[in-house]
């Protein structure tokens, strides 16, 4: 089911917003894009925001809680939107296998956006080569360290729970070569992930 539409998009990230009557995705959580030909676009959400839909101008509190606001000034929800932005590491031809690398071309604007279900997300897993797409090229925006516990926990949650150790045991394994026997990082990534 769709969450959202993409409204932004290049090869290496999408933004898309969330429709009003949809939750986001989770930092962290996969999502996918299925483009006109065929090809699915497999994007991480590194950036989840909640903002005015006009640019520059911001919200004001009013004192009333969200079932207020649904009841006696709907409008105002109207002008609120939810925009998150995927970072682009997987993509998937007709019949093919998932690569972990760029697309060939961006996703289209005004495709569908859903959260990945838990069979894509185990089908993302191992080589786990988008780890090191994360580490060495992060989303500027947000501190890496924080986005690779999120993606850690959803590594881990999107296994059936005797295949969850070994799952997060092998993205761990990934994770310290590309961290250089940085062991103390590795550790706090670690510590937070369960």
């Amino acid at each position: 089911m769709p969450i959202g539409e993409v409204i932004e998009s290049s090869t290496r990230q999408f933004v898309a917003e969330v429709y009003r009557e949809q939750a986001p995705p989770a930092l962290g959580s996969w999502v996918q894009v299925r483009q006109p030909d065929g090809q699915t676009v497999y994007g991480l959400v590194s950036h989840v925001e909640i903002g005015s839909v006009e640019p520059g101008r911001r919200p004001v509190a009013l004192g009333r809680s969200p079932d207020e606001l649904r009841r006696e000034m709907p409008h105002v929800l109207e002008l609120i939107r939810t925009t998150f932005r995927a970072q682009v590491l997987a993509y998937e031809e007709p019949g093919g296998p998932i690569r972990q690398t760029l697309p060939p071309y961006p996703a289209s604007i005004h495709a569908f956006v859903e959260v990945c279900p838990p069979d894509i997300v185990q089908r993302l897993g191992p080589p786990y080569d988008f780890l090191r797409t994360l580490v060495q090229n992060p989303d500027p925006a947000v501190p890496v360290d924080d986005l690779l516990v999120a993606v850690l926990r959803q590594i881990y949650n999107g296994h059936r729970d005797a295949e969850r150790e070994q799952a997060l045991i092998a993205a761990g394994r990934v994770l310290s070569r590309l961290l250089r026997d940085d062991h103390e990082r590795l550790q706090a990534i670690l510590r937070r992930v369960v």
